[in-house]
């Protein structure tokens, strides 16, 4: 995150659809290896003990996702901002569940609720007024971190399904979801071009290549940790597990960049954090009696 702040603060305009295409093209690239039959040259190919039909519906559900978390930088969305927003997930992830089944305590359900508060309060504009181009360029941000949330959530009940089923490993997923999502990115190939120029044009281009070359191989590192994770317990384990460190990745964004916060969105974070702390205790106790 502090990798990706840098190159969104030192750029002329936003350039996440070209950190998301090199994510992909690198964990691709990284994650082969593990994924290949044998190691002679005959047996390179790949063999997938998951059926490539269930292996599409993932794909394009983390395609969309990873895409639109990075295409909001264009619509004036704050890193910040994108954490907490995100960090709602928790209470999407929830009703998704109890769609297919899942049933949560009811302490778990009070703090879903405290969580959607939360969320609401920092997403509100200081201005709430609406009278300028720029509030609307906002909200269609907002709209586009609500719909990925949306999209996150099935993707994560969908993913512990697949693996119920057919037993897959981490290894496979990490690949192929990343390596069969590298064709769509030709629907986007203009914005690519252009990103890439942008990058290309600025003073500090090596410093921010290697700020982008960085970014990709820790992403990789997030990326392989939270598939280790999806194979071992629940979406909604998961799902807690990446809250704890959106919020240190929320604390060095103050701290390390100076970024501000109202009044109001400060109270939004703390009701947040209750909700989260409360959500993840309230599932702890279920387990316990159950």
């Amino acid at each position: 995150m502090i990798l990706l702040e840098n190159l969104i603060l030192n750029s002329e305009s936003s350039i996440g659809t070209l950190v998301t295409f090199s994510q992909f093209l690198f964990v691709s690239l990284v994650s082969y290896p593990s994924n290949m039959k044998g190691t002679s040259l005959k047996s390179l190919y790949l063999a997938p003990r998951v059926p490539p039909s269930k292996w599409f519906l993932m794909v394009i559900m983390y395609f969309s996702t990873s895409l639109m978390n990075n295409l909001v930088w264009k619509f004036n969305i704050s890193i910040p901002m994108h954490i907490v927003f995100r960090s709602g997930s928790t209470a999407i992830t929830m009703l998704v569940g109890y769609m297919f089944g899942k049933r949560y305590s009811t302490r778990q359900i009070v703090s879903s609720i405290t969580i959607s508060l939360g969320i609401l309060l920092v997403s509100l504009p200081d201005d709430l007024s609406f009278d300028h181009d720029m509030d609307y360029h906002y909200l269609i941000g907002i709209m586009i971190l609500f719909a990925a949330s949306v999209i996150s959530a099935f993707m994560g009940i969908y993913n512990e399904f697949v693996f119920k089923q057919y037993g897959t490993s981490w290894e496979e997923s990490l690949f192929y979801t990343h390596f069969l999502g590298l064709p769509f990115f030709l629907t986007v190939a203009p914005l690519l071009r252009k990103e890439w120029l942008i990058l290309w044009n600025l003073p500090a281009f090596l410093k921010q290549l290697v700020n982008l070359g960085l970014n990709v191989a820790t992403q990789f590192v997030c990326a392989r940790g939270v598939n280790m994770l999806a194979e071992k317990t629940s979406a909604l384990t998961v799902t807690i597990v990446l809250l704890v460190r959106k919020l240190i990745s929320l604390m060095i964004s103050f701290v390390w960049f100076g970024n501000e916060i109202s009044f109001r969105s400060a109270v939004g974070i703390g009701i947040v954090g209750i909700g989260v702390v409360g959500y993840s205790t309230g599932g702890r106790r279920k387990k316990e009696k159950e």
